[in-house]
């Protein structure tokens, strides 16, 4: 019984997964990402921000002064936000990530609603 609900369960996972995945939105989401991946001034400055927020992350577990590295990352994020692809990036990220909390969302108030 619990296998074939599983299987059951996954069956409509991978028609939600299936979609978002054709929607236009993803579809925009990937190419730009891909697009990102090939410019090394962009993925410079992503790649710098994730090491200071790791640094940050020390820094805060050894209860130090952060506030200069997060102005560094306020900085860093400034320049990227200059670049329009990236701009658009966070947007579709957002707006993708917006459909993920609506999902969640839908699904958790049918639950309680049949649960209760």
């Amino acid at each position: 019984m619990v296998k074939s609900l599983n299987n059951d369960v996954l069956s409509k996972v991978d028609e939600i997964v299936k979609y978002i995945e054709d929607s236009d939105t993803y579809k925009k989401y990937k190419e730009i990402e891909k697009r990102l991946e090939k410019d090394s001034d962009i993925m410079d400055k992503i790649n710098k921000v994730k090491s200071i927020q790791k640094e940050i992350v020390k820094l805060e577990i050894e209860k130090k002064d952060i506030s200069i590295k997060e102005k560094e990352i306020e900085d860093i994020l400034s320049s990227l936000n200059s670049y329009p692809i990236y701009q658009e990036y966070n947007y579709l990220f957002e707006d993708l990530n917006n459909t993920f909390q609506s999902i969640k969302f839908i699904i958790e108030n049918y639950l309680n609603s049949k649960i209760n």
